[in-house]
């Protein structure tokens, strides 16, 4: 058996003392350690609080895309940022609801890049189908905007003035195809219409709806009373277009002012020149 060897008093001093030595430097390094991490820290929260490098700059460093009708810088125009911005203070709810009610566009993604610092904005625009034409000049209180301005449809139906479409692309085509005296209650019914006239081979160039119980349609080939419209009566009435092209392409046709579609099965002709309105089958 090993005999224990007490220590002696100067031993045991010495002893302390080491402990004591190891005790201070752990407290040291557990010291700045916390300094080091608070100094992190307070570095990182300032650099949010202070992004000097998360700034936008100038225009060319917000991204618009997907726009076909409105040009870049009338896009910018609309978002209205100031210069420098930084990019944590801009809210893209905001200049999503802004674009979406200053614009004729129909949604709106916008996203932040940190790295470099960067916003992209990509838009899908409402583009139009139609262009309207007042049917009423001047505007009265209370009066739609259709009837008294000229203005744009798509091919939902919706409505915006052209004064309200600034900022087009000069290589945007307007569209051709026009519309008299569309009123607001003719959105619902708009889609149908325009998909039906997008099946007929021969052109036509203006619907004139001032009329409820008369749709009048300017064709190559004349003018086309359709009465009140329905979808299905007036597929049927495109359809007969096609076979009545004689009525214009022979010289020795009398003169036609319109041409009556109201019943598709007993189509009929207003001559002009005084002359009396006649029957004729397509």
């Amino acid at each position: 058996m090993t005999p224990l060897v007490t220590p002696s008093a100067e031993e045991l001093s010495e002893r302390r003392r080491s402990l004591r030595k190891q005790r201070r430097v752990r407290n040291l390094q557990n010291i700045w350690r916390v300094l080091a991490i608070s100094g992190l820290a307070a570095g990182a929260f300032w650099l949010i609080r202070n992004p000097f490098w998360l700034l936008l700059h100038h225009p060319d460093q917000v991204v618009i895309d997907g726009n076909k009708m409105l040009t870049d810088a009338s896009i910018h125009e609309l978002l209205a940022l100031e210069y420098p911005q930084r990019i944590f203070d801009i809210e893209p709810e905001a200049l999503i609801e802004r674009l979406s009610t200053q614009a004729p566009i129909d949604q709106v993604w916008v996203s932040r890049q940190l790295f470099p610092p960067r916003m992209a904005v990509v838009v899908q625009e409402r583009l139009p189908v139609a262009v309207t034409i007042p049917s009423r000049p001047g505007a009265t209180a209370g009066e739609p905007a259709p009837t008294s301005h000229p203005g744009l449809i798509d091919d939902t139906g919706q409505w915006m003035a052209q004064s309200d479409v600034g900022g087009l692309n000069h290589d945007f085509a307007v569209p051709k195809l026009q519309v008299r005296g569309f009123h607001q209650r003719y959105q619902r019914q708009w889609p149908s219409l325009y998909q039906a006239l997008q099946t007929s081979s021969v052109n036509i160039h203006e619907v004139d709806w001032r009329s409820p119980n008369n749709l009048i349609l300017h064709t190559e080939i004349g003018e086309i009373h359709c009465g009140v419209y329905e979808p299905q009566r007036l597929l049927e009435q495109l359809a007969l277009l096609p076979q009545l092209r004689s009525l214009t392409n022979d010289p020795k046709a009398p003169a036609v002012d319109y041409v009556d579609l109201t019943n598709p099965q007993v189509p009929s002709v207003k001559l002009s020149q005084h002359q009396q309105p006649t029957a004729d089958s397509p």
